[in-house]
């Protein structure tokens, strides 16, 4: 057995715990309730709802890399475009999964639906949740669309064990796609088609998650940046996720031919520009704060800055604006150690951001000022570690089924 397939046992076994630890943890929440997470009579949202932030700011590395740099004629996005739009699935998968168990009652979920029945109860349109439930929705059938419609000319490289999804895609070979000249040119036509509505799709979807926070009264959250400054974390997080996914298939597969060194170098100087774009919105932020000298905004700042969100912050400035720079060096930007440190230490920090987003806010209380203490449970900590191993052993069986790297275009 040689080293990288030990190392690859290694993870995908640690994989399978964690998905194991988040699943039993998502049953226990179904019997006992929400009382089981972290959550008071202040912070009713707790790392779940980071999460789910978090995931959906990931998913938008597949919408970027395929449908807006296809149209901007990127031709180095061709090696990585379909492991972005498989990430997208899968993380859309992961973010819906913590919103729909922080609904207390889940199997309740259709009541977001406007449903026909007898009551004539309909859901408030004006609640972003519901906005949040159109999005997510609408978001993962375009994007699985767009997935499955990028496979079409790699139909005969899909391998599947079961029996039906075998026949389902011998009759798409049959009868959609034979690869005639008439295929391609409607293959063309309709790709250009779906990457315009995707793009589209990039900015609205993570506005309208920000809306959660910006319709609401709280200092910080009541702000109309805060929507370009949710899909700015979007993509960086999603550039960092998408390079080290990049890496690691290059270094532990057999995909290291196709993903070469120029490809990640351009994922790695989107990253660093990001960076910049991400820590502007963020001086911005404070600044808005001390200028206007608002009192609320500045117990905020003054919250952040105290122990223990202080700690987070220093690592969270530290992992986002910090170790990207070592993207400015020539010799550094094209090694993949470099690239896996910095990726993942951006990763970490994103989700660092969104933690030190939405805690601190809710944790203060602006009448009486007590701030009300918030520690993670373990459930808490078992559904965060379950959302990763998931996304692993997802994206590892999606691989060996389906050709992550797009055939037709080689």
């Amino acid at each position: 057995m040689s080293r990288y397939s030990f190392i690859k046992k290694i993870i995908l076994s640690i994989s399978w715990l964690f998905v194991l630890l988040g699943f039993t943890s998502a049953i226990y929440t179904l019997i006992v309730g929400l009382k089981s997470w972290g959550l008071n009579s202040k912070v009713v949202w707790g790392i779940e709802i980071v999460n789910f932030v978090f995931w959906i700011g990931v998913s938008h590395s597949g919408t970027l890399i395929s449908a807006v740099f296809y149209l901007l004629r990127q031709s180095w996005r061709k090696p990585i475009h379909r492991v972005a739009e498989t990430m997208t699935i899968i993380t859309i998968v992961i973010s819906a999964f913590f919103p729909f168990l922080h609904m207390g009652r889940p199997w309740f979920f259709y009541w977001l639906f406007p449903y026909p029945n007898q009551m004539l109860a309909y859901p408030n349109f004006m609640s972003a949740i519901t906005w949040d439930v159109i999005a997510v929705f609408s978001y993962f059938i375009l994007s699985f669309l767009f997935w499955i419609f990028g496979i079409l000319p790699d139909l005969e490289y899909v391998k599947l064990k079961s029996k039906i999804p075998t026949k389902i895609v011998g009759k798409l070979k049959e009868k959609i796609w034979i690869g005639s000249l008439d295929n391609w040119i409607e293959y063309r036509w309709s790709y250009h088609i779906f990457a315009g509505v995707l793009t589209f799709v990039v900015v609205s979807v993570h506005t309208i998650v920000s809306y959660d926070f910006s319709t609401t009264f709280l200092p910080t959250w009541h702000s109309t940046s805060l929507p370009i400054f949710f899909v700015v974390g979007a993509i960086y997080s999603g550039l960092a996720f998408i390079l080290f996914v990049s890496v690691v298939l290059s270094k532990f597969s057999h995909f290291g031919e196709e993903i070469t060194d120029e490809v990640r170098e351009k994922i790695s100087k989107l990253v660093l520009s990001f960076s910049y774009i991400l820590l502007y919105f963020y001086v911005l932020e404070v600044f808005y704060s001390f200028y206007s000298q608002n009192f609320f905004e500045l117990q905020i700042v003054q919250a952040r800055l105290s122990f223990p969100f202080n700690i987070l912050n220093i690592a969270m400035l530290i992992l986002l604006f910090v170790l990207p720079q070592l993207f400015l060096f020539r010799k550094l930007k094209g090694k993949k150690k470099i690239q896996l440190l910095v990726s993942g230490a951006v990763i970490v920090g994103m989700w660092l951001e969104r933690y030190l987003l939405i805690i601190p806010v809710l944790a203060k209380d602006f009448v009486s000022g007590y701030e009300s203490f918030y520690l993670p449970t373990f459930t808490d900590i078992s559904l965060t570690l379950g959302a990763v191993g998931f996304f692993v052993v997802a994206f590892y069986e999606i691989s060996k089924r389906v050709p992550i790297i797009p055939k037709n275009e080689f």
